[in-house]
């Protein structure tokens, strides 16, 4: 795929070039928002990373590539992260922190190219999703645009979530489905309160009961439409905090009485929090993620799941399929679930 880089910094600009190159992509860069729209206007590209401050300039290049060029993927980069809840006004799939982590780079860039795709694809030929495909799509832009860090957390999820259902062998349709669905599973959270959704440190005890809430909430709000990538989606909203050992909520459920999709989603969610930058804490690496996520299994998590997990962590990160799972873990649970 072809990229734009858009940035003042000469430095940052190959960097970038350096880290994607190394994966395949095909970058170009543009020192400022008028060499930008220089390129668009002479040359095609899938992807554009631009880092631009908040100026009539920056902000109307935003605007004619989500208008004119509505098929590309576009990311922010920048070190202020006061910038993120406007660029999610622009059409920005995701928002970068400098300065940048190669790993959050290579995801983030995966991502957004794989969204684009799908849509893409949704546009040209219509899949069997349809419209419940595109009904998503429009929740997904309603959780970015109140937050937009919780917006590109729940793409993460969905391809994280994808990756790990494909490693423990569900069927292609399966993972294709968990894919969509996943990212629906904070979609309580519109319900929130900003005072606490958005607190900048720990929530307190009674904090934490209310934000408990946003799993039944996403799920009452997506079930019974008939359709059954709503009712998945449904399904993971409500069960993606059950703890395997049972001390999980809002029902807990124990073990195999909580649905595959569900345990999938958890270690997905729980993974990309760690390493996600919060208000009150830095993220930090994959591997300390996993190592953090390896005291909880069998507690928090279904143990197979996450060994499949930790097992396929480069892949994952590398933006690559997971390894072939064995018959060990499929068989179990597609019979109980």
């Amino acid at each position: 795929e072809r990229i734009l880089i858009v940035d003042d910094e000469a430095q940052m600009r190959r960097m970038l070039s350096r880290v994607l190159a190394s994966r395949g992509y095909r970058c170009k860069g543009a020192e400022g928002a008028s060499e930008g729209r220089v390129l668009l206007k002479r040359e095609s590209f899938d992807l554009a990373i631009c880092d631009l401050r908040i100026s009539e300039e920056g902000m109307t290049l935003l605007d004619e590539i989500e208008r004119a060029h509505s098929e590309m993927a576009l990311l922010m980069a920048s070190d202020d992260p006061s910038l993120a809840h406007i660029a999610g006004e622009h059409g920005v799939s995701g928002y970068l922190i400098k300065p940048l982590r190669d790993s959050e780079v290579l995801v983030s860039v995966a991502c957004a190219l794989g969204q684009a795709e799908r849509q893409r694809r949704q546009r040209s030929v219509g899949d069997r999703f349809g419209r419940q495909t595109e009904m998503l799509e429009r929740l997904s832009k309603v959780i970015a645009r109140r937050d937009l860090k919780t917006g590109i957390h729940t793409r993460r999820v969905g391809e994280y979530s994808a990756f790990l259902a494909r490693a423990c062998g569900l069927g292609e349709e399966e993972v294709q489905s968990i894919r969509q669905a996943a990212p629906m599973h904070d979609i309580g959270k519109l319900a929130i309160p900003d005072a606490i959704l958005l607190k900048p440190g720990p929530l307190s005890s009674a904090e934490s009961r209310f934000m408990q809430r946003h799993a039944q909430i996403g799920h009452d709000l997506l079930a019974g439409a008939g359709s059954p990538l709503l009712d998945l989606a449904a399904e993971i909203a409500l069960t993606h905090h059950e703890n395997f050992d049972g001390n999980g909520y809002p029902h807990g459920l124990r073990g195999f009485e909580i649905p595959i999709a569900g345990r999938i989603v958890a270690i997905a969610d729980v993974f990309d929090a760690l390493i996600s930058d919060r208000p009150y804490r830095k993220a930090v690496s994959p591997q300390r993620a996993v190592a953090t996520m390896i005291v909880g299994r069998g507690a928090r998590f279904d143990p197979s799941l996450l060994d499949f997990f930790t097992e396929n962590l480069d892949s994952i990160l590398e933006g690559l399929g997971p390894r072939s799972a064995s018959s060990r873990m499929a068989a179990p649970s597609q019979s109980v679930d």
